[in-house]
């Protein structure tokens, strides 16, 4: 690449950087990233970067719109408060029921 062209990528791209899963790693973070196995134990684990890809991998994927969430999902956090009173009455009266029944 000539100084032409690395002027115009810089320019229009940006500055060269190093990604890993997404993100800008920073100049002192050279660590290995990923599965850390202990040898004298055997006891592996993912690195804290690597855990919350696992964990946010199912997300969509960057630069699409957010789908809205569709009609009984918002009737149901609208009304959080009495679908959670009414689940507890329902338990409480079921408890009776069987109470009731369990009695005679």
């Amino acid at each position: 690449m000539d100084p032409t062209d690395a002027f115009f990528t810089q320019t229009v791209v940006g500055a060269p950087f190093t990604v890993l899963l997404g993100r800008r790693r920073q100049p002192g973070g050279s660590q290995a990233e990923g599965l850390h196995i202990n040898l004298a134990t055997g006891e592996s684990r993912l690195s804290q970067l690597w855990q919350e890809w696992a964990l946010l991998s199912h997300a969509t994927p960057p630069g699409t719109a957010r789908t809205r969430p569709g009609r009984v999902r918002r009737l149901m956090e609208r009304h959080a408060l009495w679908v959670a009173v009414l689940g507890l009455l329902s338990l409480t009266g079921s408890a009776v029921s069987w109470g009731l029944l369990l009695w005679k």
